[in-house]
């Protein structure tokens, strides 16, 4: 009996990672059938929006222009923060809408350098949703609704994308490519919480990614949630459409 359960759980792990891999393949060629856009987005340093706003201080010895400048500028870039936020929330309420309700649905793909994480994203996060990948929490916002980009996904079973989520360390980079842009999370901290601490995943009225795993491994006795705080984006154009992108500085 022992070397018949010695036996299984490799077996079963390769099976279910087996299951996984048939679904991602499915899931990446319908989101860039679906999204030909995704192909040629990159999450390099390219033309992207920082989402942090920075403040200027002058000396106190500024000239009354200098302070006049200041201001234009400030006023300036405060315009084109609210016009670029503004589009970035546009684009994801419009995405939102595709895929409210559709579970198991290919949403995007995240990339996690610092423990090898490149996979695409469901909608949904039933038994079903996550067998095919890591899956988004539907009552949770989207990135650009200004809230908390909720993900679970499995750490020993199905892929095991979550696996070395205990790894990550803060300022550990979370990419995360959807249709409508390519957004750049850095880790801030990590939790141990009780499945019931719900409000380790709260919403905090900014833009964050949390992404919350069954612990320790082979365990569902407690949670880990890795959050991440937005640090710049850019906006990706529709295929099809004319003119320049508007881009932008972003349970086991």
């Amino acid at each position: 009996m022992i070397l018949a359960g010695v036996l299984f759980l490799p077996a079963y792990f390769l099976s279910t990672c087996a299951v996984t891999a048939v679904h991602q393949n499915q899931l990446e060629k319908q989101l860039q059938t679906s999204n030909p856009q995704m192909a040629n987005a990159t999450t390099g340093t390219g033309d992207f929006y920082k989402y942090q706003s920075t403040t200027t201080t002058l000396p106190p010895s500024a000239t009354q222009q200098q302070v006049t400048a200041a201001e234009a500028a400030i006023a300036q870039a405060k315009a084109e923060r609210e016009a670029k936020l503004a589009a970035f929330k546009a684009a994801a309420d419009a995405f939102e809408k595709t895929v409210t309700g559709k579970a198991g649905a290919p949403v995007g793909r995240i990339q996690i350098p610092a423990i090898g994480v490149n996979v695409i994203i469901v909608q949904g996060t039933g038994v079903p949703d996550l067998k095919k990948g890591p899956g988004h929490w539907e009552e949770t916002p989207f990135p650009g609704q200004n809230g908390n980009f909720v993900i679970s996904g499995h750490r020993t079973t199905y892929g095991a994308p979550f696996f070395k989520l205990n790894d990550l360390k803060p300022g550990d980079e979370i990419d995360v490519t959807l249709p409508y842009a390519v957004c750049k999370y850095t880790v801030s901290e990590t939790l141990i919480v009780l499945p019931t601490q719900l409000e380790a995943v709260a919403q905090a009225g900014r833009e964050q990614i949390s992404l919350a795993a069954c612990h320790p491994i082979y365990s569902a006795k407690q949670r880990i949630v890795v959050k991440g705080e937005l640090t710049s984006f850019s906006l990706l154009e529709p295929a099809g459409q004319t003119g320049q992108t508007d881009q932008t500085t972003p349970s086991s």
